[in-house]
């Protein structure tokens, strides 16, 4: 498990998964390998990621806390629109200010 900079480890489980439900009642799964995760229905599904980029749904509170302790913590980087546009206009004076100066060459080459 890694260092979460939060003081409580439900306070790290809270900011992914929620608040934890009134009647939550905690159980011990790390060693029953034949655990099965009950959907529930009042949970609304969340999805987490680990460090690779990998990602799964939970649709409990009781699985999303297990994945959360168990590392699927990673919130991947996200790109917004303003990263594209940008893009385009760092692109669009490449291209402009590289045809202005092709285009002054050409003419000073005829006019020699």
């Amino acid at each position: 498990m890694t260092i979460h900079p939060f003081s409580k480890l439900s306070d790290y489980v809270s900011k992914f998964c929620g608040d934890t439900p009134p009647d939550f009642q905690k159980v011990d799964i790390q060693n029953d390998a034949n655990f099965v995760f009950e959907n529930d229905p009042s949970f609304n599904s969340v999805q987490l990621f680990d460090i690779e980029g990998n990602s799964v749904f939970v649709n409990s509170f009781l699985e999303c806390q297990h994945y959360v302790l168990g590392g699927w913590d990673y919130v991947p980087f996200q790109r917004h629109e303003s990263d594209y546009h940008m893009f385009l206009l760092y692109f669009s004076l490449i291209i402009v200010f590289t045809g202005y100066i092709y285009s002054n060459n050409i003419i000073r080459n005829l006019f020699k």
